[in-house]
C-alpha cells in the first residue's frame, strides 16, 4: 500500500510540474505601433531590456480565452516606455492537468524612435 503511494505521488508530482515552452521567433525589431525610422540611429538611442507577457486560463482542457502576442508586445513597449522593440524573442508557453494556463511571452529591448528624432 505504501509503495503505491508513493508511485501515485511521484505521478502526480510529474502531471502536476508537466508543461511546455516554445522558442517561437527571434525577430531584428517588432512593434505594434507606427514607427518611422527616417533619420533615426537606433545605436545611439537609450535601451532597456523589457519582457511582456499576455495569459489565457484553461480549465478541463477548455481554454477561457486566446493569448494574444499584440497584447504581449504592448506590454513590453509600455514596460519601457519605447515603440520598438530590438532583438525581440516570442515564446509560447503552456501547463495544465485539470487546469493551467497558455501564455505568450516577449523579450526584447525597447526604444524610443520619436526621442531619437527630437534630439536630431
Amino acid at each position: 500500500m505504501r509503495k503505491n503511494r508513493q508511485w501515485f505521488a511521484l505521478l502526480l508530482g510529474l502531471a502536476l510540474t508537466a508543461g511546455c515552452t516554445l522558442r517561437q521567433a527571434d525577430l531584428t525589431a517588432i512593434s505594434t505601433r507606427n514607427v518611422s525610422l527616417a533619420g533615426v540611429d537606433l545605436d545611439s538611442l537609450p535601451r532597456k531590456k523589457v519582457e511582456g507577457k499576455d495569459s489565457a486560463f484553461i480549465f478541463l482542457f477548455i481554454p477561457f480565452g486566446q493569448p494574444h502576442l499584440e497584447d504581449a508586445i504592448d506590454q513590453a513597449l509600455d514596460a519601457g516606455d519605447g515603440d520598438l522593440l530590438l532583438d525581440g524573442v516570442v515564446y509560447t508557453k503552456a501547463f495544465w492537468l485539470l487546469f493551467g494556463s497558455q501564455s505568450i511571452e516577449v523579450k526584447g529591448t525597447a526604444v524610443n524612435t520619436r526621442a531619437g528624432r527630437a534630439r536630431s
